[in-house]
């Protein structure tokens, strides 16, 4: 018999990693394991360049390629994060790494690749230099560009929560730049207690709201997923009124193993390598019930 688990994932490409994180669950490996083994085989895939993830991401306006990545372990609030990393493709692993050895919780640029370099990680110097994914000169890769950050939440078989996250930031983004994907209760929030939940969209927006957090209070408060995401979109929308809209998505879990979904702003999306669009925003569900991972779309609140 299976190990019951669940694992929810951001937009349409997070569907192998997904699977992969669902495969490491039903043979008992842990919701940390898992989501950074999902993530991993983005990180290091240059297909996924064009959804501003990994080893062929988008890069900044230095034509450098800048790696985030964050992972929270619910268990003990465990958090590590790793921003502004040049030359190591596995950034989420990073990540975990800061989480585990070292006493700070975020390390950054050069910091964090000394870290790297330190815990074995191999340096590439030429990370993402031959990646097609430059700053945007047509309509279309203006259209890609707006895909942006791999998040996995899952739920072990011990009542253990995690979530990761992993991006290389909007296009042309000034070298430095932080968006909310790497901040706890911005990008991404877990407690094995409630639940967990993680964003993608306008990290420069996110970021002024810790939705993740919220999300997770609400579910702390008896809301299910659902119910919490979209409490936390209308929030925001209220607070900021339509003239001034951008986008924020939100996936999030229950101890429970319920899930649920937010959008505020996108409309409607289409997968780059695929074609395929989505009236609304896409995310990836697979359970120990489910026989492959699962599509769903939440549409924006704006309909």
């Amino acid at each position: 018999m299976a190990q019951p688990f669940t694992v929810v994932g951001t937009w349409t490409f997070s569907q192998a990693p997904a699977l992969e994180a669902a495969k490491r669950l039903a043979y008992g490996h842990s919701a940390l394991d898992a989501v950074e083994a999902g993530i991993t085989i983005a990180e290091v895939d240059p297909t996924y360049g064009p959804y501003h993830v990994g080893c062929a991401g988008w890069r900044n306006s230095n034509n450098v390629l800048e790696l985030d990545a964050a992972i929270m372990d619910g268990k003990q609030l465990s958090f590590g994060a790793v921003t502004a990393l040049q030359g190591f493709p596995q950034a989420i692993s990073v990540a975990r790494q800061v989480m585990e050895k070292s006493r700070h919780s975020i390390l950054t640029g050069s910091g964090a690749a000394l870290f790297a370099e330190s815990h074995g990680f191999k340096y590439q110097p030429n990370l993402g230099v031959n990646s097609p994914c430059g700053e945007p000169s047509s309509l279309a890769q203006v259209q890609c560009a707006g895909h942006d950050t791999l998040g996995l939440l899952a739920l072990d078989g011990t009542g253990n929560i995690c979530a990761g996250v992993s991006t290389s930031g909007m296009s042309g983004k000034h070298p430095g730049r932080v968006g909310d994907s790497t901040l706890p209760g911005c990008g991404l929030y877990a407690d094995s207690l409630y639940g967990a939940a993680c964003c993608s969209g306008d990290g420069d927006e996110i970021l002024k709201f810790c939705p993740s957090y919220k999300v997770v209070d609400l579910l702390k408060q008896g809301k299910n997923p659902q119910e919490a995401c979209q409490l936390v979109t209308n929030e925001i929308s209220q607070h900021r009124g339509w003239k001034a809209r951008f986008q924020l998505v939100i996936i999030a879990i229950d101890a429970k193993g319920q899930t649920g979904a937010g959008n505020l702003g996108v409309d409607t999306w289409t997968d780059c390598n695929t074609g395929k669009m989505y009236p609304g925003f896409p995310y990836t569900l697979r359970s120990h019930q489910d026989d492959d991972v699962l599509v769903q779309v939440v549409p924006s609140m704006t309909h």
